[in-house]
């Protein structure tokens, strides 16, 4: 091995006792992790499935990529009708709003949404923060 590879637990003699309390510790803290980021976006959004809408209506928002109600369905494989009612949902809380382009109706993030989510980032380093300052990352 090249001394500039990067180098883990793999390498070498690191015994297999290490290697195992090493591997469930950190998926410990995966795991604890995403439950922190997870909490915090269900409090924003609701219910695991409209988080997922207004995350991925950002996410195309952030890649300049607009999505309809179809291209929706097809990205996170929900039936229509039921993409339809939660977007309903999710535009009369004020989470997402519609936006006519020609005869398209694409769906965007709200400016409260875009608030909520800036707030929600501050948060999640700050959770990262904490778990680093107690030396368990």
């Amino acid at each position: 091995m090249d001394k500039d590879e990067p180098r883990t637990i793999y390498d070498g003699d690191t015994p297999e006792s290490v290697r195992a309390a090493l591997r469930q510790d950190v998926q410990e803290q995966i795991i604890e992790c995403l439950n922190r980021f997870y909490s915090l976006e269900k409090d924003m959004w609701g219910k695991p499935v409209e988080a997922l809408i207004v995350r991925t209506v950002v996410q195309g928002r952030l890649q300049d990529r607009l999505y309809d109600l179809s291209a929706l369905s097809d990205v996170l494989d929900l039936p229509i009708g039921t993409l339809h009612r939660k977007v309903a949902d999710l535009v009369e809380a004020g989470y997402l709003k519609r936006e006519k382009r020609g005869k398209s109706v694409y769906l965007a993030p709200t400016e409260d949404t875009c608030g909520a989510l800036d707030q929600s980032f501050e948060d999640m380093v700050g959770a990262l923060r904490r778990l680093y300052e107690r030396g368990r990352l």
